[in-house]
């Protein structure tokens, strides 16, 4: 049988919902497009490798690398989450990929035979996994520069399986947005600076990950999202028609904003630990629920934000009295003076200070 082919079968049993196969070559026109974009405005991008020849090469990354098998997962579950992006509101896709993926190389030796080399790779290696994805057929890129399958849109887990086994490829898809330009228009924060160009330190997906203190522009970027956004998919017509995943529905949680409210600062809860939205730990969903509190005017939350003035961490208590102030000044001005008395920390100190004469010369007192 052909391993193309028996790659395809193996994968639909373990209700991979696409799995294609492409060689080991350079990403020939990616590398220029980058080695272009390395000298504006837009880069380098965070989170990202700047190695652009790591980010192009797949086979500085597996010895003898001859073929890539790329799979994808699809996340679609028809329900929707205010606050989080529907990726992190299923299982850690990380381990349940990963776990796919292993499952297909063993049943591969098993079917074939005979053993064979691999590495496993969802998301952990510093090269273009969309752009393999698109090359291997599994899509396309969109203009917000996410990958696109016609018939699972774009809610989709990617990963690879490096091997050194000879495969037959599959050829990319013929297929582009056209004249579309709806996610474009639908980037609240302007983050899509033109089609398949997204400056990502305004994107508002990585801002709610971003560590530290956050300017007065990001806060409002952030907007009522504590992790991801989805405003760019939540428009595309092929989400809009996509089908649901073949593979067995994730586990979906729905949390609300009070949820994220309780939090400890120092803790992540036993039931987040299998979900990709603990990443960056709970400091950062707190800070960020505050911040979506805040810049909703959330005034049912102000006594449950006061609480925070107390937190162990110095950046809780700041974006506690931060948020506070917005939500309501009146009444929080003579907590958040109070509360400066007691703060040891003077470079967050000094920083609510300005914030607070700010707020006084805006509310007029």
């Amino acid at each position: 049988m052909q391993i193309n082919k028996l790659v395809k079968e193996c994968a639909a049993e373990l209700n991979i919902d696409i799995c294609r196969v492409t060689d080991n070559q350079k990403l020939e026109t990616e590398f220029e497009i980058l080695k272009e974009r390395s000298q504006g405005q837009f880069w380098p991008q965070p989170f990202a490798n700047q190695n652009l020849e790591e980010l192009t090469t797949p086979v500085l990354h597996f010895p003898n690398l001859k073929s890539i098998i790329a799979a994808a997962v699809s996340y679609n579950h028809n329900e929707a989450n205010l606050f989080l992006s529907n990726y992190v509101t299923v299982e850690d896709y990380h381990s349940y990929l990963e776990n796919k993926l292993e499952k297909l190389a063993s049943r591969l030796q098993q079917k074939l035979n005979y053993s064979f080399n691999y590495k496993i790779f969802v998301d952990q290696a510093p090269f273009l996994e969309k752009a393999l994805a698109q090359k291997a057929g599994l899509g396309f890129i969109g203009k917000n520069t996410l990958l696109i399958n016609p018939k699972l849109g774009s809610n989709l887990f990617l990963g690879e399986i490096f091997t050194d086994l000879e495969i037959a490829v599959d050829q990319p898809l013929d297929l582009d947005c056209g004249s579309c330009r709806l996610c474009l228009e639908s980037c609240q924060v302007q983050a899509l600076k033109e089609a398949n160009l997204l400056a990502a330190e305004d994107c508002t997906a990585y801002l709610t990950q971003k560590k530290g203190i956050l300017t007065e522009s990001e806060i409002k970027k952030i907007g009522h999202h504590i992790w991801g956004c989805d405003d760019c998919k939540d428009v595309c017509p092929y989400n809009k028609k996509s089908k649901a995943s073949a593979a067995k529905k994730l586990q979906f949680f729905n949390k609300n904003l009070e949820y994220f409210l309780n939090l400890e600062s120092k803790e992540v809860p036993a039931e987040l630990d299998n979900t990709a939205v603990t990443w960056r730990g709970s400091r950062i969903l707190l800070r960020n629920a505050m911040l979506a509190a805040a810049n909703l005017k959330e005034k049912r939350f102000f006594n449950k934000i006061k609480q925070k003035l107390n937190d162990n961490s110095p950046i809780i208590r700041y974006y506690a009295a931060y948020s506070l102030l917005k939500i309501d000044f009146k009444k929080a001005k003579k907590i958040v003076k109070e509360y400066l008395n007691q703060e040891q920390n003077s470079e967050y100190k000094n920083k609510i200070k300005k914030i607070l004469v700010s707020e006084e010369d805006n509310n007029g007192s």
